[in-house]
Formats: C-alpha cells, structure tokens, sequence
C-alpha cells in the first residue's frame, strides 16, 4: 500500500500521545486470525484467547481481517485518552460514517441478527459492538496492558526524539524496513495493493505492541490516516501475553550468543538502527555497531544505509533462531 503525502499532510504528521488501546485492540484481532511466521511469535497468547473467546467476537474478527485496511471508525480521533472515550466515540459513529467505512466489508451470511445491518449504515447495533470489544479487551489485553504500554512508550520517546532533531524526514525514514520513505509516499508492506492519499489531514504514527506489521486504518473526516507499526521493544520481562513478543533470550540463545548478542537480536526482531539499538540496550553506539558486526557475518542480520542512519533487521535465519 502507498500513501501519498501532500506538503500539507507532511506539517501534519504528529506522534500518537500514548499507547492507544484501540488501536491495540483492531491489531490484536488480525494478528489472532494470522497464520505466518512473524505472528507465530504471538502463539501462546493467541492460544489463550480463543479458548475464552465470546460468540459477539465473531463480529470484531470479521471487522478486522489480516490484510486489510481497519475500518476508520473503530480507531477514532479522540481528544480524550483511554479506552472509555474512544467507546464512546464509536457508539456515536453517524450512519453515513458507519456505511462509508464497511463499504468493501466482505458479505458474511452468519453475523448476529444485531450486526446485520452494521454495513448499510444501521447504527441500532453499536452498543452491542462497543460491549462485544469491551469484553474482549477485558479477555485479550487488559492482563498485560500496563507493561505493554510502557514498551510502546519507549518507542514513542525515540520516535520523539528524532522528531524534535531532525524533523518529520527523519522520524519517517526510521520506520524501516517495515515501512519505506520516498518523500513524497510511504509505502508500506502490509500485503494490500493499491494506493491512497491522506487528502490533507496530515499522518499519526502510532507505535503498536499487537504488530507484526504496519496496519493502516484510512482518514476519515478530519482525522488523519493512521499508521499503526510494530513498536521496537526492549528485551524486557514478559508482559502477561504468555511469551512476550521480544521477551529476553532464554538461557540456550545467550549460551549460544552471549548475553548482550542475544539480547541484540531480541531488540532488531522489528528492525531498528544502530542508535536506536544502543539505546535499548544501554551500550554505546560503537559496541552496539560491534554486536550488529558479528550477528551481521553469520548471517543473522542484514544491515543497509538510509541516509545517515544505519537499519538493520533479522534474516529467515535470525527469526527462526530467536524463535527457536
């Protein structure tokens, strides 16, 4: 997918102010759907949701499907945090808004009495959806949600960084490889075709800890698009998923590779660059360049030059070391 930028979207990209539980929330359900090796990592916390899983969540599956654009008014523009607000916000969705955003929702002959009429605009079933997501952020993500927010939180403060340094420019060019800047478009390796414009109302970068890859949900009136991108995370303790997304190397990687290497691969699982890995790791830069060297020569990492910044991701092989 491309999105192109207008000098005037380009005054508007802003960082998302925290965590966003919704947007937590719509991506979670894609990567409980997915089938591939990056959402593998997430298992044990998908097995367990399942397992409690509601009959109304069949509703929020089929409004949010791998590979596809989150329908907009499920994420809205919110000018109070929290979870609570945003609900709110959704039961107000207007017809109009409701039909527009499931306008290419597949045709799905079992959804309940109550949702039927969610895609022409019928909004007598929003209080049913709003409930059918409470209870499966109380299911999903509220046993984790404190030590999750933190490590988007962390994410959100580099990102800011490069933003209050060295402009929007730079802020975009870090979000590779997942995501490619070429002033003016971004595009984006989320297996959807195609091509939209933000029409002015600017971009939100939003770190997300439910991703495996970059999720757009589209503008929608004055709300600016979206873009929803894996967070990069420290090697922390777990975050109550089950087995943490970039939990800390078990003890047979770190004989394997030391400690710090190991902990270097946990970190590049979403690809960052060299200062953002020393900052992760608490080292200097040039040890950080060291670590990246020695992954890089047995073929665990690719590194490439983007401008001034060096970006390094994992190979098939790193990924399928850090998962072992």
């Amino acid at each position: 997918m491309r999105i192109e930028l207008t000098l005037q979207d380009l005054t508007r990209v802003r960082l998302a102010p925290e965590a966003d539980p919704l947007a937590e929330l719509v991506s979670s359900l894609q990567i409980l759907q997915r089938r591939d090796a990056g959402s593998a990592l997430f298992n044990r916390w998908r097995h367990r949701v399942r397992l409690g899983l509601a009959e109304s969540a069949s509703v929020l599956l089929w409004l949010c499907r791998p590979y596809a654009p989150i329908p907009a008014f499920l994420v809205p523009d919110v000018d109070e945090s929290g979870l609570e607000a945003g609900l709110a916000e959704i039961a107000r969705t207007d017809p109009v808004c409701l039909k527009s955003a499931l306008r290419d929702a597949p045709v799905n002959r079992e959804l309940p009495a109550w949702a039927a009429g969610l895609p022409d605009g019928d909004t007598a079933g929003l209080p049913k959806l709003v409930q059918a997501m409470q209870d499966y952020f109380d299911l999903s993500l509220a046993p984790g949600w404190e030590p999750a927010r933190a490590q988007v939180d962390a994410d959100r403060g580099m990102r800011a960084q490069l933003l209050l340094h060295d402009g929007v420019d730079a802020a975009l060019a870090s979000l590779r490889p997942l995501v490619r800047w070429l002033s003016p478009v971004l595009e984006i390796g989320d297996g959807i075709v195609g091509s939209c414009g933000a029409g002015g109302a600017g971009l939100m970068i939003s770190p997300t800890y439910f991703a495996v890859c970059p999720v757009l949900v589209p503008a929608s009136g004055k709300a600016p698009v979206r873009l929803l991108y894996p967070s990069v995370r420290q090697a922390a303790p777990t975050t109550g998923y089950g087995r943490d997304v970039r939990r800390s190397p078990d003890t047979a990687l770190a004989d394997l590779l030391g400690p710090t290497r190991a902990a270097t691969l946990a970190v590049l699982a979403v690809g960052c660059s060299t200062s953002e890995l020393a900052a992760r790791l608490g080292v200097t830069p040039s040890a950080a360049s060291k670590h990246t060297t020695v992954l890089r020569r047995a073929g665990l990492i690719t590194t490439e030059r983007d401008r001034n910044a060096v970006l390094h991701s994992l190979t098939p092989l790193g990924s399928a070391l850090l998962d072992a």
